[in-house]
């Protein structure tokens, strides 16, 4: 407990000495420059500003969203329901040059025939492909 007391009451000199050290000091010291000298090492408001107008790193060139394309209705003839088929006007979405997005779209016959559904899928674009 004594050491304890002895502790304290030094704790408690070295707060005062350094207070009355303090109080000795008559003007305010001059404000730090914002702008860093070459040579310097930049103060930590100046490193927070660099920081904050540093521009924002931009992301590796990532690939075009695919772009959709307007496909025309189109009459086409199926081999294996032996009829012409009316395929509506859609749009697939384009992934490269040889490659195209098709939604799944109901086929209609001209004659009144039952509608055939065309499933959708990867397919080579509209112009390039003959049937469905």
């Amino acid at each position: 407990m004594r050491g304890f007391a002895l502790f304290l009451v030094a704790s408690l000199l070295s707060v005062a000495t350094a207070n009355s050290a303090e109080s000795q000091i008559t003007s305010i010291p001059p404000a730090q420059p914002t702008i860093s000298i070459p040579g310097r090492w930049p103060d930590a408001i100046g490193q927070a500003r660099q920081r904050a107008l540093a521009p924002v790193p931009q992301a590796p060139g990532l690939p075009a969203p695919p772009s959709d394309q307007w496909v025309p209705e189109r009459h086409v003839f199926s081999t294996e329901y032996q009829r012409e088929i009316i395929i509506p006007g859609h749009y697939e979405s384009r992934i490269n040059g040889q490659q195209s997005t098709v939604p799944t779209l109901p086929g209609y016959g001209t004659g009144g025939q039952l509608p055939v559904v065309i499933p959708g899928g990867v397919r080579p674009p509209a112009d390039q492909r003959p049937g469905l």
